[in-house]
């Protein structure tokens, strides 16, 4: 496959900033016609990072808009092209008709995302880094902002290009071995230089896999499920979580049938909590459906917060990894002494330990020492370094077992290879358009 597919054609423009009635809108155009185009709608030669206040005109020159008009040279603009930005006043019909003069002209509809798949296939940026912008513009807490910032600026590519590095410093030493097997050379006598080499890559490998595991969360949030019996306080803690009265809370057993779902942060970390029905037997069919809705929330759910009255503490029977929540503590005359990390005490009716709790959620994003340093990922990311992993994992299984060194090699290229994908320098045209579609069209 090319490291680069076939390149896109044509001037294409689109606007860049939000639909809809507004102060300012930008509309951004790029391709080999840029130039013409400025000049026709301006009547102003381009000027590169030049900002001109002019006025917009449309066909037989008449006057559309005033604005500010910016012409970018390439390949010092975002795509590696010529790029103009026109910021006209935010109406709808104002920018319908300086992209229709546009289109009079032989410019195209920009697809969603081209601007920013132009610049990865001009090498402005790698796929990673594209991704990140899509990242960055969809992100809905500072955290995944932040982080997303860095994928941007590159630190993810660099974590996958030096363990690259390391995986074909192997791979030269393996067929340098091979191609000097029949001589006395002291540069193909080195097995524990290569053991060596091997411990590094792998522990390398092994933290990538975490931190883009970690990316992962960053970037979607967790999902957490939050499930018992009825009358444990589920509404109500869920109610204290999200910070308002989303869920109806009653004395009456079986009131939550559906699954109430709220977005919220934490930490700056994203959250998507569920509240689900009391879990117990019942002939009714729509309590019935409640309860099987809620045992497929907790199943695909990465934390399941489950919730008891905590008077009923001594009978607990922890079947599973969940965190356990004893709720009404404000009803005990005694709090119990607990000593396990996952089971906490509170009153969603107070608020008293709902904090600790809410700290605990936000631990299983990142740990503190990992904050600073967070990147977004993707889960494509992760099955491509999962696939580098497992390809070098054989390629050191063959060398411990002093199995075939060709055999060894084509495992380590096939490691490269996996590594490559994730930048996008080993890739498919399918891959890219599966990437770019979800993408808003002005970026």
């Amino acid at each position: 496959m090319n490291k680069k597919i076939k390149k896109v054609t044509g001037t294409i423009a689109a606007q860049a900033s939000a639909r809809g009635a507004a102060g300012i809108s930008v509309i951004r155009v790029s391709g080999p016609q840029t130039k013409e185009f400025f000049s026709e709608i301006t009547k102003k030669t381009p000027v590169d990072r030049n900002a001109a206040y002019t006025t917009f005109y449309g066909s037989n020159d008449k006057e559309i808009d005033n604005g500010v008009a910016v012409f970018f040279e390439g390949p010092k603009s975002y795509t590696g092209e010529d790029v103009a930005e026109f910021s006209s006043h935010g109406s709808p019909a104002i920018v319908e008709m300086i992209l229709n003069r546009i289109y009079e002209l032989g410019g195209r509809e920009a697809q969603p995302g081209e601007f920013t798949k132009r610049a990865y296939l001009n090498d402005k940026m790698d796929l990673t880094q594209a991704e990140a912008v899509a990242d960055l513009i969809e992100s809905t807490s500072t955290r995944t902002a932040i982080a997303a910032k860095r994928s941007l600026a590159g630190e993810f590519s660099k974590k996958v290009g030096d363990i690259s590095n390391k995986v074909t410093e192997v791979r030269a030493f393996v067929e340098t071995i091979l191609d000097f097997s029949d001589q006395d050379l002291d540069e193909t006598k080195h097995p524990k230089t290569l053991l060596s080499m091997l411990e590094e890559a792998k522990d390398s490998f092994e933290k990538l896999i975490e931190q883009t595991r970690i990316g992962i969360r960053v970037r979607n949030g967790l999902v957490i499920t939050i499930m018992g019996e009825p009358n444990v306080g589920k509404s109500s803690l869920f109610n204290k979580i999200c910070g308002s009265e989303r869920a109806i809370v009653s004395s009456k057993a079986g009131t939550t049938r559906d699954i109430v779902s709220e977005n919220i942060t934490i930490d700056g970390f994203p959250l998507k909590v569920l509240d689900t029905a009391g879990l117990r037997y019942s002939e009714n069919e729509i309590e019935q459906e409640g309860v099987k809705r809620a045992l497929e929330a907790g199943k695909s759910a990465d934390i399941v917060l489950e919730v008891f009255d905590a008077k009923d503490w001594k009978t607990i029977n922890r079947k599973n990894k969940s965190t356990i929540v004893l709720n009404k503590s404000d009803l005990l005359e005694k709090n119990p002494q607990l000593d396990e990390p996952n089971i906490f005490l509170l009153s969603a009716k107070t608020g008293k330990g709902v904090d600790r709790l809410l700290d605990h959620i936000a631990d299983q994003f990142i740990d503190a020492d990992s904050a600073e340093s967070s990147i977004t990922a993707r889960e494509r990311h992760l099955r491509s370094i999962g696939d580098a992993y497992t390809a070098f994992c054989k390629a050191e299984k063959g060398i411990v077992e002093n199995e075939a060194l060709d055999l060894v090699a084509e495992e380590l290229l096939q490691a490269q290879n996996s590594l490559a994908e994730v930048t996008g320098e080993f890739t498919t045209e399918d891959l890219l358009g599966e990437i770019f579609k979800s993408f808003c069209i002005g970026k």
